[in-house]
């Protein structure tokens, strides 16, 4: 379990980073609006939405090793060439680098479902969610600070360097995504090289016909071909995953523009996102430490609310405290996402419903991130974040519909 949280911490570095410093660099770099900045972010994290579905299923079928090198490849290339390309080609090869992007999110959740079992994936989900904001307190600030003291042409090349060190060691690692891969595994034939997603498949039952016990073959159910996993809860959760990318994500450029307002430089931004995330730290020791498990279509609501202050505070000061109360329900919040997904998911299909949970927190970065900037260019940091603080709260409530349509089924099928 360290060793996991350890590669989740270096694996996370470099595309923590990333999107700020693709915002500096265009806005300073490539003397750009935000707008322009915003477009670049999206392209990334519209390469990601369509390949981590696709990465996950290589990870379910040809494993770790073999999704990694190609992104290593192809990542490491996209941001090494970055800072010496004008505007049309960045896109190009921000679309590329997503489209390759390391499958971490994916593998450090799919290894932790298969390691940790019971109630104490409640706990593990948590501790990956500390160890995450631990690495937004690093990554965003000090890249931030190594581009505006030094330039975004090395700290591209950084993230690029990032890249190729966290690669290699999720290849070395190599973390089990299936419970045949543990070394206590009982050697059992299971087809697309995965676990089977309960201990039995079929029940025996006892029949009264001599004293030769009769097992029942299973009927045969109709299955949609494609993603047969995705029930409607699961969709709920795509879809809150959609809502809390476009809100975090946007919350982060929008800081950007409170940074401007204030006339602060890197360490002033360097502050806002550490506050953030330390509060999110806080969250995350919280919720782990609890025993009872909360709803995260509540808790996206709550953060949704919580983003209200933050819009119209006028200085650091009551932009930090605001801050720290909405990052306190990120953790939690990305943690209950996880445990509720798991288990709506067989454990043979996990990395694709994992890829595709990343997908949809991509897609809504993809979406929000040029949004906010149009919104930062055209009224300010505080209609932007008003406008976040609305996705995040209407994202909650259709979540809640579909579960409540999902319930209903099931009544209306039992009665």
């Amino acid at each position: 379990m360290p060793t996991l949280l350890l590669v989740g911490v270096f694996g996370r570095l470099p595309h923590s980073a990333a999107a700020i410093l693709l915002t500096l660099h265009v806005r300073n770099g490539l003397q750009m609006d935000f707008a322009s900045a915003g477009l670049v972010t999206a392209m990334l994290t519209i390469g990601v939405a369509i390949g981590s579905p696709w990465r996950g299923r290589i990870v379910d079928i040809k494993g770790v090793r073999r999704a990694v090198l190609p992104s290593i490849v192809v990542e490491a290339g996209a941001f090494g060439a970055a800072p010496f390309v004008g505007f049309q080609v960045l896109l190009v090869l921000m679309f590329l680098a997503g489209l390759f992007s390391l499958p971490v999110f994916t593998v450090v959740r799919q290894s932790m479902g298969v390691v940790v079992r019971g109630p104490d994936r409640t706990t593990a989900f948590a501790l990956d969610s500390m160890t995450t904001e631990l690495v937004f307190v690093i990554a965003p600030g000090g890249i931030s600070v190594l581009a505006t003291a030094i330039s975004t042409t090395a700290s591209l090349l950084l993230v690029g360097a990032l890249v190729v060190f966290a690669g290699v060691i999720l290849m070395v690692t190599n973390p089990p995504t299936r419970s045949s891969q543990l070394p206590s595994a009982p050697r059992e034939a299971v087809d697309d090289l995965a676990a089977p997603s309960r201990p039995t498949d079929a029940s025996s039952v006892p029949a009264i016909t001599g004293a030769i016990p009769v097992v029942p073959l299973p009927q045969p159910q109709p299955r949609r071909r494609f993603m047969p996993w995705l029930s409607i809860s699961a969709a709920a959760m795509m879809v809150m995953a959609l809502g809390a990318g476009m809100a975090l994500a946007g919350t982060e450029v929008a800081l950007v523009g409170f940074n401007e307002t204030l006339g602060g430089g890197g360490d002033t931004l360097w502050v806002m996102y550490g506050v953030w995330c330390f509060g999110s730290l806080v969250g995350g020791f919280v919720y782990g430490a609890l025993s009872r498990k909360f709803d995260p279509f509540a808790i996206i609501i709550v953060l949704g609310l919580t983003l209200v202050p933050v819009a119209f505070s006028l200085t650091l000061a009551l932009i930090s405290i605001a801050l720290f109360a909405s990052g306190f329900f990120i953790a939690p919040l990305m943690t209950a996402a996880s445990e509720r997904l798991t288990e709506a998911v067989p454990e043979r299909n996990r990395g694709q419903a994992m890829g595709l949970y990343g997908s949809a927190m991509t897609a809504g970065t993809a979406a929000g991130t040029p949004l906010v900037g149009v919104m930062l260019d055209v009224g300010g940091p505080t209609v932007a974040i008003c406008a976040l603080a609305g996705v995040a709260v209407a994202t909650g409530v259709v979540a809640m519909v579909l579960r409540q349509i999902r319930r209903r089924r099931r009544r209306m099928a039992s009665s």
